[in-house]
């Protein structure tokens, strides 16, 4: 009990103006800790809403960086897949345009690659093309055969017909080359100032290769002038045809420009079509003689 009394004692000797004091300062750290410890939750908050929020906003832009590198891989993709169908496109084009004076193959398979290199081309733009694009190249595949094979028929008299041309394409190599030999026999016996006789005798040789080179190109070209109507009734026979395929390659182009973020312009596309037919026909008749070709 001594000890309680003497403690007792002390503590009610403490003047009242300590124990104001110190309840201030108690009451002070009491205020400063709950304001502290308020806003530290206050800023943990924060932080926590804004982690949040960084990492929504990292997975939107990983998800957005994806899609963007996807669309990028298929737009890389599809450039290499239209230009390659665009110099098919031409070239099965100019096969078909090339049909009357290409030398028969019996074994038909040369006159069959062009069209197997378009197909294949084309076959690429039905798969990786919207949907739009990927029915018009599907519509031009069909109509390129039926022109392809259509072309061909008609074009078979027309190439029997030039087979003469090309005997005298080959008889000309010959020919020419025989000159050329003359040439250089004469131009040697000149320079070894050899005798009259035998420089005549190069001479009348050379005279005489150069004037069946001369005969070869006339016979030649008598039999390319025979074969006009024959030409012309050809062109006649596919150049409806050639027209209507043109026009689904204009739409199809068109239609694959949007797909790259280019200018579609089909209409006007379209309109240069019509003028580029126009003057087809215009040259056609220019090369023939004719006044008026009528399309059936």
């Amino acid at each position: 009990m001594g000890f309680w009394n003497n403690f007792l004692a002390w503590f009610n000797s403490i003047p009242v103006v300590i124990w104001s004091g110190a309840l201030g300062a108690v009451i002070a750290s009491g205020i400063s800790y709950f304001g502290v410890r308020s806003a530290n939750k206050s800023s943990l908050a924060r932080l926590r809403a804004q982690h949040d929020y960084d990492r929504d906003e990292a997975q939107k832009q990983r998800a957005h960086d994806a899609l963007q590198k996807e669309e990028d891989r298929k737009a890389a993709i599809r450039r290499e897949v239209y230009t390659k169908a665009a110099e098919e496109v031409h070239a099965v084009l100019a096969a078909i345009g090339g049909f009357p004076v290409k030398p028969l193959d019996m074994s038909g398979s040369s006159d069959a690659d062009a069209l197997q290199s378009f197909l294949k081309a084309n076959a690429k733009v039905w798969l990786v093309a919207e949907a739009e694009a990927a029915h018009l190249s599907r519509e031009l595949a069909s109509q390129m055969g039926e022109l392809y094979h259509k072309t061909m028929a008609s074009a078979y008299p027309l190439r029997l017909a030039f087979e003469p041309v090309w005997d005298i394409n080959r008889q000309l190599v010959h020919a020419e080359g025989e000159v050329q030999r003359i040439r250089v026999k004469l131009a040697e016996l000149n320079e070894q100032a050899a005798d009259s006789s035998a420089r005549q005798a190069a001479q009348n040789s050379w005279v005489m290769a150069n004037d069946w080179v001369v005969a070869l190109k006339k016979s030649r070209q008598r039999t390319i002038d025979s074969l006009a109507s024959e030409r012309l009734a050809h062109i006649r026979a596919t150049f409806d045809d050639m027209q209507v395929v043109q026009k689904t390659i204009v739409k199809l182009v068109s239609s694959l420009r949007k797909e790259i973020h280019l200018p579609a312009d089909e209409l006007e596309f379209l309109e240069q079509h019509a003028d580029m037919e126009k003057r087809a026909l215009d040259t056609i008749n220019r090369a023939f003689g004719v006044v008026d070709v009528e399309k059936k």
